[in-house]
């Protein structure tokens, strides 16, 4: 009898998680955990396809030693596994195409003193195809210069573009393009000489149209408030040929610009935040794109209330505007024209002490990195906005570089949800907020530390499709893959 209730409780818990499953359509999948061997303990997901999952393990942020990709099955059982020699070169990036895995990597050619931009193809059984190709190189300027590449692969697989800079002997900028079909066949090339200091001038972001059209979106550096950030930003359009520098705003403060694709117009557009350059804080959002005919730009400007600034009240500094410190995460265009922004308030300090160590006073340094409040902002085509929300979760952690804070964001056609270890109560669970296309929101716990210890880590989560996003874990001290995916 006493089995028989034990069984019955069990089937309730059971039944009551399926159902909370259930409800949110949402389906759970593990793969065994394991404990991750050799140097290579960073991961990042890359996709999943037909052939299965596939993941990077690498050593460090430079993706110069160890690199490896790993191959699972659609039910995250680990298949194979293949380590990618770089000979003394550097992984630029892997993209995932039809064709295979494209692998770009840079390495300094001794001989002639360039870096070269070198491709390769590997096959989804992770088997080389073909011979490398070169696509570009840059010679070398400095003891330590390793060509700063930029790449982007548009929407429809089908282009490649490379962006690198030099400085010229005025010490501006020389920028170079290249413009390559998915099987590496140059399709245009082209050198411009920009007026900007080159130690100053920073590309923040590209986006590749599926026609070849090149958007780029840069800053430059300049002195505020004693240290250097960045401000005048330009947004730079290259179509058939013709390279036009368009100024966001000469007249705002930029705070931080977001530069995101359009999948609908297969069109760019930028998003941030503007303040003052005399007073902390930000003070509201701006919207920035091209028009059709590319001739010119158009600048929307929303300052935030005083009711809306009095509702999120996360200010240290300035009670009439928002922290600086919020940074745009995602920026996802709506259908009727209007942008649905994710946002985080984050900032790193460091803290100096000196201690006694047998009697001698010895200097510590530790680096505290404070993840706080995530803020959802939701605007139409005319920069009003709809509706906000701001979700309070106070990540707080001491030399990890952040490693398992921040939040990782699915985002689905009806919603968006963000996914987040909770450290506000010291719980190890991990919180689920899902924001619907009206405003409403829902919050859970979909991991539970009672089970199992699972840490998620969102820098190395990524969304694979349209209702699947796989997420690398820490599942009591070993490694696991989460796939969550929704009907």
């Amino acid at each position: 009898m006493q089995r028989y209730s034990q069984n019955i409780r069990i089937g309730i818990v059971f039944f009551c998680a399926l159902i909370s499953t259930l409800s949110y359509g949402q389906v759970l999948q593990w793969s065994n955990p394991t404990k991750l061997k050799g140097a290579a303990v960073f991961t990042k997901v890359l996709t999943e396809n037909e052939s299965g999952v596939f993941l990077l393990r690498y050593r460090n942020r430079f993706y110069s030693k160890n690199i490896i990709i790993d191959r699972y099955s659609h039910r995250l059982v680990l298949q194979d596994s293949r380590v990618i020699d770089l000979k003394n070169a550097r992984l630029v990036k892997i993209y995932a195409t039809r064709k295979g895995l494209l692998i770009i990597k840079a390495k300094l050619n001794k001989s002639t003193q360039n870096n070269e931009l070198i491709a390769q193809w590997y096959s989804y059984e992770l088997k080389p195809i073909d011979e490398p190709v070169l696509i570009t190189q840059s010679p070398v300027h400095e003891f330590g210069d390793r060509g700063n590449f930029r790449l982007r692969i548009s929407d429809n697989l089908e282009y490649i573009a490379v962006v690198h800079t030099e400085s010229t002997e005025k010490k501006e900028v020389l920028w170079h393009y290249n413009l390559l079909d998915i099987n590496m066949r140059e399709i245009d090339r082209k050198d411009v000489h920009i007026a900007v200091p080159y130690e100053d001038f920073v590309i923040c972001d590209l986006v590749l149209g599926n026609t070849g059209e090149l958007f780029m979106l840069t800053g430059v550096l300049e002195l505020e408030r004693r240290k250097k950030i960045l401000t005048s930003y330009s947004l730079y359009h290259l179509r058939d040929s013709v390279f036009q520098d368009f100024p966001i705003a000469d007249s705002l403060t930029i705070r931080s610009a977001f530069l995101t694709y359009d999948r609908a117009t297969d069109d760019a557009r930028v998003t941030g935040f503007f303040g003052s350059p005399e007073t902390y804080g930000v003070f509201g959002t701006f919207f920035y794109k091209l028009t059709e005919r590319r001739d010119s730009g158009e600048l929307i400007v929303s300052e935030f209330t005083e009711r809306f600034v009095n509702e999120v009240n996360i200010n240290d500094r300035n009670g009439s505007a928002i922290s600086e410190g919020f940074g745009i995460l995602e920026a996802i265009p709506r259908s009727d024209g209007g942008m649905m922004l994710i946002a985080e308030q984050k900032d790193i300090a460091t803290e100096d002490d000196i201690i006694l160590v047998n009697g001698i006073p010895q200097s510590t340094s530790k680096n505290i990195y404070n993840f706080n409040e995530v803020l959802v902002l939701n605007y139409d085509a005319d920069g009003f906005m709809d509706w906000h929300k701001l979700i309070t979760k106070n990540q707080t952690t001491v030399n990890d570089a952040g490693y398992y804070s921040s939040i990782v964001i699915f985002i689905g056609d009806k919603f968006v949800q963000l996914l987040y270890n909770d450290q506000l109560r010291s719980s190890g669970d991990v919180m689920q907020y899902t924001i619907y296309n009206n405003g409403y929101v829902e919050g859970n716990k979909m991991l539970k530390a009672q089970l199992d210890y699972v840490a998620i880590i969102p820098s190395e989560a990524k969304q694979v499709s349209s209702n699947k996003v796989i997420i690398p874990t820490s599942k009591n001290r070993r490694f696991a893959l989460l796939k969550l995916s929704y009907p």
